[in-house]
């Protein structure tokens, strides 16, 4: 039997806007275009003969540029919610899968190595691989939460000073060219062959 690698890609989509505070900048009677954006994701793989799939749900999950907190124009990462990974062992899994799930990682990225504004990147982010400690979930499945505040600890957000609306519009048509993608893995890949 084949064992298929279970990995999970799942792209977190910032966003420039106004959840905590206001961008305001003098004009006349124009009203200021803004964009929003919103990641496409795949649906979960599955494979048959596996010890079960994951998922990755980002639903309550917000990650908004806000102005800085004392600031009019200054940059700041606002991060809301939780990221939540799940596992759902299989009806014919071993035992051990059902009652503790199976050993696996999470890792970030981000989806444009050359995500930059005015040269400078707009963030850094720890790619190193995390053990993931399981919590049941009480149905059968295992949970594992990432908290905003724990999230925004991957995070090196850079600050830039949007000082005019121009400089908020450059920015913004910027900040959609790049994504958090979260990778969820057992460690395994497709060409490990397990004879039995």
């Amino acid at each position: 039997m084949k064992r298929i690698s279970l990995i999970m890609l799942l792209a977190l989509c910032i966003t420039i806007g106004g959840v905590y505070a206001t961008w305001v900048y003098s004009q006349s009677d124009d009203v200021a275009d803004i964009t929003g954006a919103k990641a496409v994701t795949m649906t979960e793989a599955t494979f048959t003969g596996t010890y079960g799939t994951y998922s990755v749900d980002t639903t309550g999950l917000t990650m908004v540029v806000d102005p800085k907190e004392n600031t009019t124009h200054t940059t700041a990462l606002k991060i809301d919610g939780d990221l939540v990974i799940k596992f759902t062992p299989n009806t014919y899994a071993p035992t051990e899968v059902k009652t503790n799930g199976v050993p696996s990682t999470f890792a970030f990225s981000l989806s444009n190595s050359d995500w930059k504004y005015e040269g400078l990147d707009i963030m850094t982010i720890d790619t190193a691989k995390h053990d993931i400690t399981w919590t049941p979930d009480g149905a059968g499945a295992f949970t594992y939460t990432i908290p905003a505040d724990d999230l925004a600890g991957y995070i090196t957000f850079t600050e830039f000073n949007l000082d005019t609306k121009a400089d908020y519009d450059a920015y913004d048509l910027v900040l959609t060219n790049g994504q958090i993608v979260v990778s969820v893995s057992d460690g395994k890949n497709a060409s490990t062959i397990v004879n039995n």
